[in-house]
């Protein structure tokens, strides 16, 4: 028995050893896999929490840019519906220069319509006038008052010519033309071809013709020299003379 016991215990002895050997090697392993499972842990824990900040972060850095984004694009929608306030501003204020300048326009055009109406009136009155003027003289006068009449106002423009200096009127055509209301008598008509050739043309000739709404007196024409000593024109200034007068009293 004791000697099953000897035999027996050592191999307990060293089993218990053995057995306590691989207890603490299994146990340092468990705590070596323990420790590494912890870091590990550690590790994913920082990773996660890294990655929770970095997308909190991003997060807000997308929320900063939304609001940045949305602030531009208000700011850009503002200015945009003041730039088109302003813009239809102006085109208002243009239209009403436009219509101001075009209604100006239109007055300043019916002013002149109305002042040529009037011009063309006075035009035509004063026409009428010396029309009239004329009638009043044919039924006032008589034929031999108005042959008279016609002789006093040749004899005034013959004298009137007759005072003028040679030389002070260059007259480039020797031809003379003639209009009186009355045929000149032989002595007038050689009187003023001689006072012609006197004065203007050594060579100058004269053709006559009459028109009778003349009334009396005649119209001198040669080159571009012309003399009106008519009736008629003195009527017309006279109208002319009038109507100042009557510019002058208004």
């Amino acid at each position: 028995m004791q000697e099953v016991l000897k035999v027996t215990i050592p191999i307990i002895v060293i089993h218990v050893v053995v057995l306590a050997a691989l207890v603490g090697f299994i146990r340092v392993i468990i705590v070596g896999h323990a420790k590494r499972a912890t870091t590990r842990v550690k590790q994913v824990e920082d990773e996660v929490r890294k990655k929770e900040e970095d997308i909190k972060r991003e997060i807000e850095d997308h929320e900063k840019d939304f609001a940045e984004r949305k602030s531009e694009s208000e700011r850009q929608l503002q200015a945009q519906s003041d730039e088109a306030k302003r813009e239809a501003s102006r085109l208002k204020e243009q239209s009403i220069a436009e219509a101001k300048k075009e209604s100006t326009k239109i007055t300043e055009q019916a002013h002149k319509n109305e002042q040529k109406i009037r011009d063309q009136i006075a035009r035509q009155m004063e026409e009428k006038t010396v029309e009239y003027g004329g009638r009043v003289f044919k039924l006032v006068f008589s034929d031999l008052m108005t042959g008279d009449l016609n002789k006093l106002f040749i004899d005034e423009l013959i004298d009137a010519l007759d005072e003028i200096e040679k030389g002070s009127i260059t007259v480039d055509v020797p031809e003379a033309e003639i209009i009186s209301s009355h045929t000149l008598d032989e002595e007038q008509k050689a009187r003023l071809e001689r006072i012609l050739r006197e004065k203007f043309n050594e060579a100058a000739t004269i053709t006559e013709t009459t028109d009778e709404a003349l009334l009396g007196g005649l119209v001198l024409k040669m080159g571009s020299l012309e003399i009106d000593g008519s009736l008629r024109n003195r009527y017309q200034e006279a109208v002319n003379e009038v109507k100042k007068e009557a510019h002058v009293a208004a």
